[in-house]
């Protein structure tokens, strides 16, 4: 009996090995009840939101002013946006 248990520990070794250790952590903290928090994930999310909105940057500097009042940065990685383009009018306008 003992040289199944033996057995069955090497294995799960061996898959720990080749396992990614951030995977393995995520599964640990899950196991504890507590929920992981993958901070690249959440960049990339706000990023697309604040790329999405069509304000012309206004709510991203509202955002950092934000932070800043509290002592954080925005730290995302990418380029900001550029404001969008204003559609040009056609015509006499009177």
């Amino acid at each position: 009996m003992s040289d199944l248990r033996k057995e069955l520990l090497r294995q799960m070794k061996a898959i720990r090995e080749r396992m990614d250790p951030k995977l393995v952590e995520r599964a640990r903290l899950a196991a504890l009840g507590k929920v992981p928090y993958d901070s690249d994930a959440a960049k990339e999310a706000v990023g697309h939101f604040l790329d999405a909105k069509r304000d012309g940057g206004a709510f991203r500097r509202k955002l950092e002013q934000a932070l800043k009042a509290e002592g954080g940065t925005l730290d995302l990685d990418g380029e900001k946006a550029p404001p969008p383009v204003k559609p040009r009018r056609g015509g006499r306008v009177t």
